[in-house]
């Protein structure tokens, strides 16, 4: 991807976060914090999986509410979820990929064999270990952006039915969080 490409979907991506409100003002506030570091992130490790090349976050997650939004009118009026909900939970889902608020959750492979082998980031084993949606329910709160208990619960569940954290939830899981699972799968992202 292109510095150009990448810009363009970084303003894209606060552009819609500024159609937010507060919320939205607050999510700038954390993206000029986590700034290049932001705009930069790939979304996976592997080459075979959407999004692992710098930029990928931004990029995967753009792509993931664009999916979202078509689900939503797929579906007619038989899902009605505010856009300020869909924007705040498809951008941010992932935002945990960032890392911390200081230090890079990804980091370039410096190993040839796995970068032979097609993992081209590898985890950064400094940071305290998390999962990708519970580091970002953690950026996000440490940010003061506010999320519904349907939001929140859509974040925090959507590495999958499979983690055993997110079990609990099968069968109770808010509409918003279906229209999550089903548009990451439909553009491809697997959990890393």
């Amino acid at each position: 991807m292109e510095v150009e490409q990448i810009q363009q979907r970084y303003e894209k991506f606060t552009g819609l976060l500024l159609k937010c409100g507060d919320r939205g003002k607050d999510a700038i506030t954390m993206c000029e914090a986590l700034g290049e570091r932001l705009i930069m992130c790939p979304a996976a490790i592997h080459e075979s999986i959407p999004g692992a090349h710098p930029g990928g976050l931004i990029d995967t997650s753009l792509r993931v509410l664009s999916r979202m939004r078509d689900i939503q009118k797929a579906l007619g009026d038989s899902v009605k979820i505010y856009t300020e909900s869909l924007i705040i939970v498809g951008l941010l889902h992932n935002i945990g990929m960032v890392g911390s608020d200081t230090e890079d959750y990804l980091l370039p492979q410096d190993s040839d064999w796995h970068r032979k082998q097609g993992r081209l980031y590898r985890f950064n084993e400094s940071l305290p270990k998390m999962s990708v949606p519970h580091r970002s329910l953690f950026l996000i709160q440490k940010f003061g952006i506010h999320l519904s208990l349907e939001e929140w619960t859509a974040i925090a569940i959507s590495g999958g039915p499979h983690r055993e954290e997110n079990r609990f939830y099968v069968g109770s899981e808010p509409p918003i969080a279906h229209l999550l699972s089903q548009a990451k799968t439909w553009t491809g992202m697997r959990d890393i």
